[in-house]
């Protein structure tokens, strides 16, 4: 079960942080790649990789920055990684280790980089439990030292 000191982050305050500065938020979908293309927080890359390098990854195996395609984001990560608030967010919007499901998140579709990973033939981790992706990238990026806040509530942009 992941560390109960889980920092949480509502729409309104992620909007009005983003407002002065995006440089230091890096935000990741959890959710499948479908569902990020369909709608997502316009700055947002995608963070859906296949169960079995989410196993790799959460055995420490490989880093985040191995998941990474999209050069930008790479290295942006590898510039700012511990200075960098990450924000995450799946589809339940359920508090990390909870397994329980809300309401979808209201999102707005952009540009930039469109995913870290091809998902297509791979399952990812469902919700509920400590093996899902978004239980898996708390943990880590907390182990790294990183500061890591979950989205509550529905985002309001």
């Amino acid at each position: 079960m992941p560390d109960h000191d889980i920092e949480m982050i509502t729409s309104e305050q992620l909007h009005a942080a983003l407002r002065k500065s995006q440089k230091h938020f890096i935000i990741l979908d959890c959710r499948s790649s479908h569902e990020y293309t369909e709608s997502h927080i316009r700055t947002a890359v995608n963070f859906s990789i296949p169960s079995i390098m989410l196993r790799r990854f959460a055995a420490g195996k490989i880093d985040i920055t191995s998941t990474i395609k999209c050069r930008d984001l790479k290295e942006r990560i590898l510039s700012c990684y511990k200075e960098s608030t990450f924000v995450l967010y799946n589809n339940s919007n359920e508090p990390v280790g909870d397994g329980g499901g809300r309401e979808d998140l209201a999102l707005l579709t952009g540009g930039g980089c469109s995913g870290l990973i091809s998902t297509v033939g791979s399952t990812t981790a469902t919700a509920g439990g400590n093996d899902t992706t978004i239980n898996v990238l708390h943990r880590k990026l907390k182990q790294d030292g990183c500061r890591v806040v979950c989205l509550e509530g529905k985002l309001q942009l």
